[in-house]
């Protein structure tokens, strides 16, 4: 199932939670958007409840929209500008 999963988080630290989470997902197509595949309604379950815990109910929102084959094939993106990820973490081995 593909989602189009989009936020509006007020507090920083928050917010770059809310992005890791997702980034593990599906790709960052705008800075609060991100499309992720989720095979299974038990994995989009535990998705929503891991963004549920990372939220503050009252001051942040995010929506989740299931796109069907359709809307996906349907997807007109304009203009070049990518997002890139932020790279400042270490892997350690």
């Amino acid at each position: 199932m593909h989602y189009l999963i989009c936020y509006d988080i007020v507090d920083d630290e928050r917010r770059d939670d809310v992005a890791t989470l997702l980034s593990g997902y599906g790709p960052r197509v705008q800075l609060s958007v991100f499309e992720c595949d989720l095979s299974t309604r038990t994995a989009t379950a535990e998705l929503r409840g891991k963004l549920r815990a990372l939220i503050d109910p009252v001051e942040d929102q995010i929506r989740m929209y299931l796109l069907g084959d359709r809307a996906s094939r349907g997807r007109v993106v304009i203009g070049a500008r990518t997002i890139e990820e932020r790279q400042d973490f270490w892997i350690i081995t």
